[in-house]
């Protein structure tokens, strides 16, 4: 029976003080308090037009209706904050002392203005001098500004920047604020809705009137959106705003992130940042350079380490980088599907006429520096690699310095140029490169079998695939080495005149094969092949369409020269879509080459028998001379001097002779 008198003597003495408390809060004093306090402290007028009332539950205070802010004279008419209901908690030890001691508020649905004129002036810098308030000489005043617990709920956040022309809206905002004085610690955690995606934020101050003074003071925050989060441990301070410290990002869900900014989430392939982690050492200068150092960052499953500097400072980003990878994975890219009217691969139908959208070389500017063991990009498989880069103004240009692919190395300049319409070239030169990865993953063809060196320039215009590989222009030459070409049996096919023929192993073994060739709209020709073997030599020429995919080609191949008189020698027409290449002998050509043969032995045979007429009737003549002269010499006695002509002497006799006949008459 004892205990339950001491329970209830107990609970009596609780409702004796509470209903004391009530009474001995002076509910009127603390809103004049507040108002006066207030506006000396900020230059701001602080309005309570409704009703003011003590409270016992949940804790002790006071209720304030119909509360307002005001904002600065350049804001406008509108309050800076306007809320219906505002709960003010007291401290029951120092109000029975008879003093006054804030304890926490509590705000609900308040509607707070934040804006920021051209000059860079904002309406909320009076807080700055919340610090710097005396006593009021009555007792009532505030020496610190101390808040162990406030609480907002259902905020509306609008913000306005007429420097940057930001204009920015939070809605459903909670946030806890915690102050040990201006001087001392504050922490806030919130979260709030922003495009309707919802966000949160943890931080802690140290010294917060320090750093709204302008000091760097300590700062430990995070924040997140989804599973997408951003912690910084460090310092920072805000005018001019920078900060030095560990940061550690993680971005798992794209859509989460990119709906908080009111955009759409970009489509990016597997290994190239789905999901994103960066660790690093961060400085943010005052003049806004951004300074990553021993960076680890996660492209999914890409691991690349090294050094990021940004320079925001400009119209663009200006971006310079130094990474490095081990093993890195791009394999995505080359089976990755871009949404448009249609993405054949290469081979099977033609080009992709997807649109190519490079709009992102826009975004920055700068270089970069990569390294990587290996990269794997599906069919391409790259060994040891090192590139550099530049972006600027929409072209993107990449020097290969090392780069080890289709079992050889390759070196040159790759270029990407947005600045009025996208085109691709390229200067390069390769040696050791196996052909046959080469022209499989670049034509689909794989029977060319070697290790070449070759070189290439090249250009092409276009937004889609399609478009850019019938605009090519350029050129280039080719040398391969021993090798075989396989599924031809050349040396076969000209020995049983036969173009279905195959052969021991289905191939040709070559010594050598060179060419040299130029690119125009699309085509690429040469005419000046060499192919070199042990029992085959041949020359070709023709046009592959790299465009159309398609080749006609046609390839003149001496066999046995050695063996027989000028050899064995079938033209071989190589025609169709490199989907299904066929190689025939050029029967027409043949033909036509022995009829030419022919004509060429009936010429020389009526040469021959000309010259035997001619003989013939030279000799007739000249013995047709000798009969001449012997008549003349028997008949006039007329005798042909040396070199002398039958007519000549027959003209020079009858000459003499009437010389004679006139000497007679006369004497």
């Amino acid at each position: 029976m004892r205990w339950i008198i001491r329970i209830f003597l107990t609970l009596l003495t609780f409702v004796v003080v509470a209903i004391a408390a009530v009474f001995l809060i002076p509910a009127e004093k603390i809103a004049r308090i507040a108002e006066t306090q207030f506006e000396k402290n900020t230059g701001r007028s602080l309005s309570i037009t409704g009703g003011v009332s003590p409270t016992l539950w949940p804790r002790l205070g006071v209720t304030l209706e119909g509360v307002t802010i005001s904002n600065a004279e350049w804001a406008g008419d509108a309050p800076m904050v306007q809320t219906a209901k505002l709960d003010v908690g007291v401290g029951l030890a120092a109000l029975l002392g008879g003093d006054i001691e804030v304890q926490g508020f509590s705000i609900e649905n308040p509607v707070i203005l934040l804006e920021k004129r051209a000059d860079g002036v904002a309406n909320w810098e009076f807080l700055s001098e919340l610090g710097g308030s005396e006593d009021a000489g009555d007792g009532s005043g505030i020496n610190s500004l101390s808040l162990p617990k406030g609480v907002i709920t259902g905020a509306i956040v609008r913000y306005r920047d007429a420097v940057t022309g930001v204009s920015e809206t939070l809605e459903n905002l909670d946030a806890e604020v915690s102050l040990t004085g201006l001087g001392g610690e504050a922490t806030v955690t919130m979260s709030a809705l922003r495009n309707g995606q919802a966000f949160a934020l943890d931080a802690r101050v140290d010294g917060v009137q320090q750093l709204l003074d302008g000091e760097v003071r300590g700062v430990v925050g995070a924040a997140s959106s989804g599973p997408n989060t951003v912690k910084f441990d460090g310092a920072a301070g805000l005018t001019p705003l920078q900060a030095k410290g560990a940061l550690d990002v993680a971005i798992k869900d794209q859509t989460a992130l990119f709906g908080l900014v009111g955009q759409s989430a970009p489509r990016i392939p597997e290994g190239l940042g789905q999901q994103v982690e960066l660790r690093g050492d961060l400085t943010l200068t005052p003049d806004l350079e951004v300074f990553l150092r021993q960076a680890t960052i996660a492209l999914d499953q890409n691991i690349l380490k090294g050094d990021v500097d940004v320079a925001l400072g400009g119209s663009v980003p200006q971006v310079t980088a130094r990474l490095a990878g081990d093993q890195l994975d791009f394999s995505a890219m080359s089976t990755d599907t871009t949404e448009g009217d249609g993405a054949a691969n290469a081979g099977a139908g033609g080009w992709s006429d997807a649109r190519i959208d490079v709009s992102g070389l826009s975004a920055a500017e700068g270089s970069f520096t990569f390294k990587a063991n290996a990269v794997d990009l599906g069919s391409i498989q790259l060994g040891q690699s090192e590139i550099a880069g530049t972006l600027d103004r929409s072209r993107l240009v990449l020097d290969f310095k090392q780069l080890s692919a289709f079992d050889g190395s390759v070196t040159g300049q790759f270029v990407v140029n947005n600045r009025s319409g996208l085109s691709v070239g390229g200067d390069m030169t390769a040696s050791g490169v196996a052909m046959q990865q080469v022209l499989n993953d670049f034509a689909g063809f794989d029977r060319l079998v070697g290790d070449a060196a070759l070189s290439l320039q090249f250009l092409g215009v276009g937004q889609t695939l399609d478009q850019i590989m019938k605009s090519l222009s350029g050129s280039g030459r080719m040398d391969v080495g021993a090798g075989e070409l396989l599924g031809l049996d050349i040396a076969g096919m000209i020995r049983n005149l036969d173009a279905s023929y195959q052969g021991e192993g289905s191939k040709t073994v070559f010594d050598d094969i060179t060419a040299s060739f130029n690119i125009n709209d699309g085509v690429l020709r040469n005419d000046d092949l060499r192919f070199e073997a042990s029992l085959l030599t041949a020359d070709g020429a023709g046009a592959l369409d790299l465009g159309g995919q398609t080749i006609d080609y046609r390839v003149v191949p001496v066999a046995l020269a050695a063996q027989i008189d000028n050899g064995i020698s079938v033209p071989v027409l190589i025609t169709g879509p490199w989907s299904n290449i066929k190689f025939r002998p050029d029967l027409k050509s043949l033909i036509d080459r022995e009829l030419e043969e022919e004509k060429e032995k009936l010429k020389a045979a009526a040469k021959a028998k000309e010259a035997e007429l001619r003989a013939a009737a030279k000799a007739r003549e000249a013995e047709l001379k000798a009969k001449a002269a012997a008549k003349l010499e028997d008949e006039l006695g007329v005798t042909r001097e040396t070199g002398q002509s039958a007519e000549d002497a027959l003209k020079q006799g009858l000459e003499d002779k009437a010389k004679d006949a006139l000497r007679k008459l006369f004497d």
